[in-house]
């Protein structure tokens, strides 16, 4: 079957689009959310944006334990209950989180959310997409990233315009009810029980070794430790920035409105990301040399936080910031899973995925409780220079991890 065959059956197959659908509803609702209600919840409750962050850091932590063992499951074929499940056990949560008093009750039901995350949020869902595809995977992974991407625009938004017309609460409840009554049913319906409707691609998903000969061998593989160091730095610096998003574009001089206007163009400035990887691929007609790409887009991440911190009162210098913190990471995520399976292999590839995620994951979830300490104690200037500093990080570690590898497939994009 021929390149052009391959993703005409991915961009044609309406599963393919249910499930894409479903993760932006996912992503919106159980992830951006937080970060779209934060200072409504400052307002509201009076409590501290680090005692807020650590509820986000809680959720995340949590989502990375249960990651690991959701991909056995996916391994086995469960993949289709766990993510509808996931969902609507999500929303029910975000249903609840209106009628909470306390910080306690705040905290346990993030930490409940943290469990739908581990089910239903990308690392889960590419898990699927690889076994199905493959080493055609790309494609899918492209298709539902593309649509996904628009989760954090459609997140801010949406509970920005709900919160100025009722309250934040009301929001909650519509994104609740949007994940128990369209997020799982159409998890349901794209992730078929049985094969009709996939692509027939052979993928050795199933390992032969037991989890415990398995995790021994990824403990011998540098690549599986270059690239756990790898995800969890850039995910650090993303979400620091990303879960204060707010308080940060405002502290740098413009109006609240404007600022969740930014943060939801952040949205499309991932798409763009990934549309961009797509065009230049085409252009040159041949494999894109994913290992190039990520390098390219972790100086853009790198530029992104210079790009902040010199941004005081500039417009322009905040667009800028938005276009390359969204388009790095927008990169990034969707060269994770492609270039997961190709240093590390696929066989057992959902087991993989998920513990090369859990370094990833619990960079997200170490960042917006550490974020939120250092904006109430140390400022908004010192928190961007030590994204800044991650963001650096992560480009020289994957430079030294993939440099042989690199060097053994060619010299140029």
């Amino acid at each position: 079957m021929s390149q052009s065959q391959i993703e005409v059956r991915v961009w044609s197959n309406p599963r393919l689009w249910s499930i894409a659908l479903g993760e932006m509803l996912a992503w919106a609702g159980l992830f951006y959310l937080f970060p779209a209600s934060l200072m409504r919840w400052k307002m509201h409750f009076n409590w501290s944006i680090s005692d807020l962050s650590l509820a986000l850091m809680i959720s995340l932590i949590v989502s990375a334990i249960t990651g690991i063992f959701v991909g056995k499951l996916i391994d086995k074929g469960f993949g289709r209950v766990l993510m509808s499940i996931g969902a609507a056990f999500g929303g029910v949560c975000l249903l609840l989180i209106p009628l909470v008093g306390t910080i306690l009750e705040f905290y346990i039901l993030w930490a409940l959310v943290g469990i739908a995350m581990g089910t239903c949020l990308y690392d889960p869902c590419f898990a699927i997409l690889t076994r199905h595809y493959s080493s055609k995977a790309k494609e899918a992974i492209v298709m539902v990233t593309l649509f996904a991407g628009f989760s954090i625009t459609f997140s801010f938004i949406l509970s920005g315009t709900i919160s100025a017309l009722l309250d934040w609460k009301t929001s909650f409840y519509v994104f609740g009810l949007l994940l128990c009554f369209l997020a799982a049913p159409l998890f349901w319906i794209g992730i078929s029980s049985d094969t009709n409707g996939w692509p027939k691609f052979p993928m050795n998903c199933y390992s032969s070794k037991g989890s415990v000969e398995l995790l021994r061998d990824l403990a011998r593989n540098p690549f599986f430790w270059g690239l756990s160091v790898l995800f969890a730095v850039f995910a650090f610096n993303h979400i620091m920035l990303l879960s204060q998003i707010l308080p940060l574009l405002e502290s740098r001089g413009i109006s609240p409105d404007s600022a969740i206007l930014l943060a939801a163009a952040m949205g499309f400035t991932q798409v763009g990301g990934r549309m961009a990887l797509i065009a230049v691929e085409k252009l040159l007609k041949r494999e894109f040399e994913i290992i190039g790409v990520v390098l390219f887009t972790a100086s853009l991440l790198v530029c992104a936080s210079i790009l902040l911190y010199c941004s005081a009162a500039s417009l322009f210098f905040l667009t800028l910031f938005v276009v390359f913190q969204g388009t790095s990471f927008g990169i990034i995520n969707l060269a994770k899973p492609v270039i997961t399976a190709s240093l590390l292999g696929e066989s057992g590839f959902g087991f993989i995925s998920a513990l090369v995620g859990v370094g990833y994951i619990c960079g997200f979830a170490i960042a917006p409780g550490v974020s939120g300490i250092i904006l109430d104690v140390w400022g908004v200037d010192t928190l961007i220079w030590i994204a800044f500093l991650f963001a650096v990080v992560g480009f020289v570690t994957f430079l030294v991890t993939t440099s042989k590898k690199f060097n053994q497939r060619g010299n140029s994009i």
